[in-house]
């Protein structure tokens, strides 16, 4: 009852009776009391709370220092900024704790503003940290936070220990105060008792003993507070020191009746005792759990440890030179010893069998017959195969109690795990390892497992790789032996051999004077054929030298006698008008045999190209159709064309030779034909019908005229026949139609056959393969190559009364001075460049004549002049070469070129960026259309460009490239606005890509080509797809340009824009000028492009290497083509390949052809060289794959010419 009582209350109730002993008593016990609380309050509010407060500010500091720790082990900028709020927060929090720690703190403050700079000079180093490792300089920061950072961590937690030990300190001086005070009330409080022991000795010792019994309790739980913290002392630095098998004892908190516990003062100090308890006991859970921190950080590198030693030690055994059988039982000893394993069996794995043979075991013991370890064992076959078939480790355990037991002389017991380990080299099975453990393997024993079954393999398959080579070297070694004993014996045969062989030789010498016979007659047999050979070729290049040259004189007679037909002047009679007539139409009739016999010779000297396309059918008819059926209706015939549902409506051809023999043989149809009928039939032939080898269309053309014999049948296919060539024949004609029109069919894999008797009528059939063949082309360069004449043109033989042109005429070149509108003529024939003299004064331009190439560019460049009529037939510099310096010089590149020729190679001039192409010879007709397209060029302002292109940046970019004051652009996002542009209004220029949205460029193209007004528009193909070998030589029958998109593209592109609009280069911003001069300029096309040179001659070597080391190329040497192809595939991006043909292990064509094999460097120019040059040879290096041919001795000035083109073209 006392004990809920204050013991003032106590002190008052026991004295009542004794006022003034009751009155001093109770003074001086109350006296007592309140300084017992005083000290109380003071440990409470003084060493209490600044030791928690203190507690925490170090446990805020030891956070941060983790989390800084963390950071640099895995280091993000957004982790860093995430750490740099939290240390932020953290640190008001400590900064809060630091305030009350210096209000309450009874000590110096010294020790309070040393904490504060320790704390302020760890912050600044661990910000620093911080910023470090946001800027990514993780080294610096590394070295920076235990360079510097950790210690002055150190030196903080020192300081605030400093703190706190001095806090507990002040609190015990406290406690000891009131002990003392205790003890000297106590003894005031005996005196005044034996004073007053008559009266209240009895309330005395009733007081007296409640107190007590509350003093000693707090006493008590105070003690046992204090001991337990001194032996958590001692632990702490035993773990410190190294030793981290001491076990932390967590403190119970003090277990106190809060029912019958004194309310007084003394029950109070048992419950600050009580929450001490509970504070130790959180500290003592903190320091557990970094004490099993620790000792998994050190487990962790003990197992670390263990698998590097035995990795080391297994490297060592496997480095050892040892058999196959002492590396096993070496490798099963080692990890059975290693992993402390009972019993174990190696198993290598047999190729040839597909089994796994016993190779090493370990501590076998005897066992009966049905558990006898097995030798052999296949894939799948008991644990063992099983783990070989998974390729897995397999672990097996609760072991059989009748399993294999691990014996010893001791004993035997079971084991209580057994495990399969496979051996694998890559993907590769070596063996099997089996083997028996008393105990489970844990995580880092299966890791060693998983490492060393890896290595075990690799050593043993090279150790086996090993002993199989040595196996095959004694197999080698006894093969050998075998065969120098069957050597002996066959030269016993060949000895007896010999003896019949002398037989033989003179049965031998009795044929060989035969063959000698037969030989001599042989060879006079090739002579006649290597003559008539020679002959056939002569008769070719004369026929179609002759053509050429006549060409020329009957190129004056046409226009003269078109004058005259003209008669302006009309002082020419009727009947002179019609003898001018007459001798026009027979210069015509002259010029169709020309053309004739042109073709005939080309057909025979091999010098006619052929342009391959897909020909539409239904087109085809339809066209020919229109073409004789007003013919056939002038001679009262009847003309059916058809085509039948079974004919192919697309088949491959070259249309304009295929159209020259159907028209023969419709003309001649027409010329034997008088009465009836005339048909044109298309049809797909039968198989038995069909005489090509492979799908044919048959043209069927039939009349109802005289027919021909069966005897002359095959006679009308010959030059110059006709099956009536009498004198006094009916009909006229060269003969030529039907031999130029066979011979044609041919080239393209076809054929001509006749089915016809006198007086019934002809039918004759033309055979075309539907999939044609690559036909025989010339000899000339392809479309793009610049190639000069073979041998300079001799001057045209000058007509009497006509003066003849000279290099430069003085009575043109004298009258006209630079800047006035003036046509140059560069042509050498006298006569007809006087008729282009009158005419051009005529127009109202000032002429200029030049009688060769040299002399003309002498004049282009003094007189720029307006325009130039050019001939490709020209002394010592070709057209072709004229054309090509024209376009390379800046002051003439802009200059219209119309070429006036006899040769036919339209699309080779027009891709050069001529404006026209006219055929020798020409009427006035055509001489006044050449004139009215010069004038229309020159009057044309400006100059109207159109771009074909879907993608709108990639159209953007170009209108800014190519954009000038005198250029109007005009963009087309698709096929059909374009048809719809070009059929409004007139272009000077496409760019047309051929991806577009509803229509491929290539049927752009095909629509072009079929509208009249824009069939002669000059088409550049910008295309950023890799264009196919066909596609290519389908487009340059369409294009006169073809860019690929990449680095190069805008200066080539801007290059053929202003080449084709004709732009003036002067007059063009200067960075464009230095775009279309690093096009042009050679040098520079050359200037750092790789060059593989393939050659077995080190003289051809060395003087190639030279000459191109001197356009600054880089060339890469090899000795055969083996050698070239691994030089190709070291250095892909070389730009060309001159490739040697007769070279040793692998010569040129079949060097060529695996470079063409590799899709990478399909399209990669090759050029050929050889030192032969014999007929076929070009035939056969194209074949092969190469771009282009040159024969030795090389010369270097075509050689780079070649290149040139070739890198342009790339």
């Amino acid at each position: 009852m006392l004990t809920r009582m204050r013991i003032m209350n106590r002190l008052l109730l026991g004295f009542t009776l004794i006022l003034l002993g009751a009155l001093v008593l109770g003074l001086l016990g109350v006296r007592s009391i309140v300084h017992l609380s005083g000290l109380t309050t003071d440990i409470f509010l003084h060493p209490f709370t600044v030791s928690t407060t203190i507690l925490d500010i170090r446990a805020d500091v030891l956070s941060e220092q983790q989390d800084i720790t963390r950071l640099l082990n895995n280091a993000s900028p957004a982790q860093a900024e995430r750490l740099q709020e939290k240390l932020l927060i953290q640190k008001r929090h400590t900064d809060d704790n630091l305030e009350l720690v210096n209000e309450r703190f009874l000590g110096a403050r010294q020790e309070i503003d040393q904490i504060r700079q320790a704390l302020a000079e760890w912050r600044t180093a661990r910000d620093e940290v911080v910023t470090l490792t946001r800027n990514g300089r993780q080294a610096e920061a590394s070295a920076l936070n235990y360079g510097r950072n950790v210690p002055l961590l150190e030196n903080l937690l020192k300081e605030v220990n400093d703190v706190s030990s001095f806090a507990i300190s002040k609190a015990a001086t406290f406690k000891q105060a009131a002990e003392h005070e205790k003890d000297r009330a106590l003894e005031l409080t005996a005196m005044m008792l034996i004073l007053i022991m008559a009266s209240g000795i009895a309330v005395a010792l009733l007081i007296t003993r409640s107190i007590r019994m509350s003093l000693k309790l707090a006493t008590t739980e105070i003690q046992s507070l204090i001991e337990g913290s001194s032996e958590k002392i001692r632990t702490a630095e035993a773990i410190s020191a190294g030793d981290l098998s001491q076990e932390i004892t967590l403190s119970e908190p003090l277990q106190v009746d809060q029912e019958h516990l004194s309310k007084d003062e003394i029950g109070v100090l048992i419950g600050v005792a009580v929450k001490l308890s509970e504070v130790q006991c959180v500290l003592d859970e903190a320091f557990q759990k970094m004490t099993l921190s620790l000792r998994l950080a050190r487990s962790k590198e003990r197992d670390r440890d263990w698998l590097k030693s035995g990795r080391n030690e297994l490297y060592a055994l496997l480095r050892e030179g040892q058999s196959t059988a002492e590396m096993a039982d070496r490798v099963l000893i080692f990890l059975m010893d290693y992993l402390k394993g009972g019993v174990g069996a190696l198993y290598l794995f047999d190729d040839s069998s597909i089994q796994l043979r016993l190779a090493a075991t370990y501590a076998l013991t005897k066992c009966s017959p049905e558990r006898k370890l097995g030798d052999q064992f296949r894939l799948g076959e008991g644990l063992l195969g099983q783990a070989a078939r998974e390729q897995k480790i397999i672990c097996l355990e609760d072991v059989p109690s009748d399993y294999l037991q691990i014996g010893s002389a001791l004993g035997a017991a079971q084991p209580k795990l057994i495990t399969a380990i496979p051996l694998l080299h890559g993907n590769r099975l070596v063996g099997v390892i089996e083997m028996g453990t008393f105990d489970a393997f844990n995580e880092i024993e299966l890791r060693f497992l998983d490492i060393a079954r890896e290595t075990i393999a690799i050593g043993l398959d090279a150790n086996l790789s090993h002993q199989r080579m040595a196996e095959l070297l004694d197999e080698t070694q006894s093969q050998a032996e075998e065969l120098r004993v069957q050597q002996e014996e066959l030269q016993q045969s060949n000895e007896e051999l010999e003896e019949r062989a002398q037989l033989l030789e003179q049965q031998r010498e009795s044929i060989r004077a035969k063959n000698l016979e037969i030989e001599a007659a042989s060879d006079r047999l090739r002579q006649k054929a290597v003559e008539l050979e020679r002959v056939s070729t002569y008769k070719s290049e004369f026929l179609a030298n002759m053509s050429h040259e006549l060409r020329t004189p009957l190129n004056s007679l046409m226009i003269l006698s078109g004058l005259l037909m003209q008669n302006k002047d009309g002082n020419l009679s009727g009947k002179q008008v019609e003898y001018a007539t007459t001798i026009n139409s027979s210069g015509k009739d002259l010029l169709n045999l020309i053309n004739d016999i042109l073709d005939l010779s080309k057909v025979e000297a091999g010098q006619l190209r052929f342009q391959i396309a897909e020909i539409n059918t239904a087109d085809l008819c339809a066209s020919l159709r229109a073409q004789f059926a007003f013919m056939a209706e002038q001679k009262g015939l009847t003309f059916r064309v058809e085509t039948e549902p079974s004919a192919p409506q697309l088949f491959q051809g070259d249309e304009q030779r295929v159209q020259q023999i159907l028209k023969n043989l419709l003309a001649n149809a027409l010329k034997f034909t008088e009465k009836g009928q005339i048909s044109l039939r298309a049809a797909l032939p039968g198989d038995q019908e069909n005489p090509l080898p492979s799908s044919a269309l048959a043209f069927v053309v039939a009349d109802t005229g005289i027919g021909i014999s069966a005897a002359k049948q095959q006679l009308v296919f010959d030059a110059f026949q006709q099956a009536d060539g009498s004198i006094s024949r009916k009909y006229g004609g060269t003969g030529l139609g039907l031999s130029i029109s066979l011979q044609l069919a041919r080239k393209m894999g076809g054929d001509i056959r006749i089915s016809s008797e006198e007086g019934q009528g002809s039918v004759f059939t033309l055979y075309l393969p539907v999939l044609a063949a690559e036909a025989p082309t010339s000899d000339k360069a392809q479309p793009g190559e610049y190639q000069p004449a073979t041998a300079p043109r001799t001057p045209a033989r000058p007509n009497p009364g006509i003066p003849p042109v000279t290099a430069a005429s003085p009575d043109a070149g004298e009258q006209v001075q630079p800047g006035d509108q003036c046509i140059l003529i560069i042509e050498d024939d006298p006569g007809f460049a006087n008729i282009l003299l009158g005419m051009i004064r005529e127009r109202g331009f000032s002429p200029l004549l030049a009688g060769d190439g040299e002399a003309g560019l002498a004049m282009a460049s003094r007189y720029s002049p307006s325009a130039i009529i050019l001939d490709v037939m020209l002394p010592r510099i070709d057209g072709w070469n004229v054309m090509r310096l024209l376009k390379e010089n800046p002051v003439t590149r802009h200059i219209p070129v119309h070429f006036l020729t006899c040769l036919e190679d339209r699309q080779k001039a027009l891709s050069m960026g001529a404006i026209g192409f006219t055929t020798k010879p020409v009427s006035m007709e055509q001489l006044s259309q050449v004139l009215q397209s010069i004038e229309g060029a020159l009057a044309k302002s400006p100059k109207k460009l159109l771009i074909v292109e879907d993608n709108s940046d990639e159209a953007k970019s170009m209108v800014a490239l190519l954009q000038e004051g005198d250029v109007e652009i005009t963009v087309a996002a698709k096929g059909g606005d374009a048809i719809e542009l070009l059929t409004a209004r007139a272009f000077d220029c496409i760019i047309l890509d051929l991806g577009l949205a509803d229509m491929s460029g290539f049927d752009l193209l095909e629509h072009i080509q079929q509208m009249e007004g824009a069939r002669r528009i000059p088409v550049i193909v910008h295309s950023g797809r890799e264009l196919s070998y066909e596609d290519e030589r389908k487009l340059r029958r369409f294009a006169e340009s073809i860019i690929i998109k990449g680095t190069k593209s805008p200066e080539r592109l801007l290059n053929e824009v202003s080449l084709f609009l004709h732009l003036v280069e002067s007059n063009l911003h200067p960075s464009k000028q230095r775009m279309i001069r690093s096009v042009i300029d050679k040098e520079a096309q050359l200037e750092g492009k790789k060059v593989l040179l393939v050659d077995d001659d080190m003289r051809n070597v060395f003087s190639l290497t030279s000459a191109l080391a001197e356009k600054n190329m880089a060339v890469i040497e090899a000795e055969n083509g083996k050698e070239a192809i691994a030089r190709l595939q070291e250095n892909p991006d070389v730009s060309i390949v001159l490739m040697d043909i007769m070279m040793p292990e692998m010569d040129g064509y079949a060097a060529i052809r695996e470079i063409r094999k590799n899709q990478q460097f399909a399209r990669l120019p090759i050029i050929a060289m050889t030192a032969k040059a014999l007929k076929g040879d070009q035939e056969k290096c194209m074949a092969a794959g190469a771009s282009d041919y040159i024969a030795k001795p090389i010369e270097v000035d075509k050689l780079l010419s070649l290149i040139r083109v070739w890198v342009y073209q790339q």
